[in-house]
């Protein structure tokens, strides 16, 4: 390898490590149904489901589940509050009555069942797992998850569009961030000191090629696959059924027939069931499994993300999208900071009215005074 090869490489590696570092940093680019793109329609109130939320503490040595869980549930509580937050920014009514123990009226009556909103969910990770989960831009070909339980989901929180959150993902700790700053560090000299040898050689043999040295990069410990468990759906908000028989129509006209789109109604046969676990570091989502990781030594914090919204009257879907981004989840101002860069992207309801824009105060305008004749 001669001195300008090697100038070169390191330069490109430099690069590559500042790419690694910086992160995704574009902005999300969702799929988003024609007539809700254009607002000829928009619905008036939106039906969030509890989140599932699934994050792994990642520690020095063997992970504890009960931290995971715990973070999982603080994540959880969080993104309602804030997606809920960015909706009515919008212009949206917002009902927050859904648990995955059931939808209740305020009588008491059960109004949709446990078994059937965890049918609903794995609609919708059947749809987010799926080729069409990973679109962006236009609906060229419309989707449907389960058009039934999204009607009764409807009815129940009397409202004409449900959001669906899916989230999965790695906090590092402290400790082994420490530690993987250590071991970057020692690293780091040793392949400076590979370099001032091969400078070195290179000098001493009149710039000629230095003698071939096997390179060899850091491989990635491979411990106990740990799964965190799901997030409990978190309910804030008294607003239930009325026990009316029809959903609210929403604002402008509705997108007509199927047009031969694909309806996703995943229950327990074709979902993924209890104990069944999903890779972390890939696109795949789950509800009522869990999610597997390789302990890697140098793993970073990232979550995947799944947010889908679609109508309650006929499950069509209306705004998806499909993400990785590098936020640590252990900070709540991260966590809040990427929901709303998403919430962001979905188009206002026809019933949002910007704040008005107060004119800027005019300054009186300075009047001569004429001479006095004399």
């Amino acid at each position: 390898m001669t001195l300008a090869h090697l100038r070169t490489s390191v330069g490109a590696l430099l690069l590559a490590v500042c790419a690694w570092a910086s992160g995704c940093a574009t902005a999300p680019n969702p799929m988003v149904e024609p007539f809700f793109a254009s607002r000829t329609y928009t619905p008036a109130r939106i039906a969030v489901l509890p989140p599932d939320v699934f994050v792994i503490y990642d520690q020095v040595g063997d992970n504890d589940p009960v931290r995971s869980a715990a973070l999982g549930q603080a994540v959880a509580a969080q993104s309602v509050q804030v997606v809920a937050d960015a909706l009515r920014r919008r212009g949206y009514d917002v009902d927050l009555s859904a648990r995955w123990d059931g939808i209740v009226a305020g009588n008491g009556a059960l109004l949709v069942s446990r078994e059937d909103l965890g049918w609903l969910a794995n609609s919708f990770v059947q749809f987010a797992n799926g080729p069409a989960g990973g679109g962006q831009g236009p609906v060229k070909a419309p989707s449907f998850v389960a058009p039934q339980l999204a009607s009764r989901v409807g009815w129940a929180t009397q409202s004409d569009a449900i959001l669906y959150v899916n989230m999965k993902g790695v906090a590092v700790s402290p400790g082994k961030r420490t530690a993987q700053v250590i071991g970057t560090v020692f690293i780091v000299v040793i392949v400076a000191a590979i370099i001032a040898l091969m400078l070195a050689d290179g000098k001493s043999s009149g710039g000629g090629r230095a003698p071939g040295a096997g390179g060899g990069g850091s491989g990635r410990g491979v411990g106990r696959a740990s799964g965190a468990a799901p997030g409990q759906g978190v309910a804030s908000g008294a607003g239930s059924a009325t026990g009316a028989t029809l959903i609210p129509p929403g604002h402008g006209s509705r997108p007509g027939g199927g047009g031969g789109g694909r309806v996703y109604g995943g229950g327990p046969s074709v979902g993924f069931g209890v104990g069944v676990m999903v890779p972390l570091n890939e696109p795949v989502y789950t509800h009522d499994g869990t999610v597997a990781e390789d302990d890697e030594n140098y793993a970073g914090d990232n979550l995947h993300v799944s947010l889908t919204l679609i109508s309650a009257h006929d499950g069509r879907v209306l705004w998806h999208i499909r993400d990785e981004v590098d936020v640590d989840a252990d900070k709540p101002g991260e966590i809040d900071t990427f929901v709303r860069r998403y919430l962001d992207t979905i188009p206002p309801s026809l019933a949002f009215k910007p704040a008005p824009v107060k004119p800027a105060p005019v300054k009186p305008a300075l009047v001569k005074p004429a001479p006095v004749n004399q």
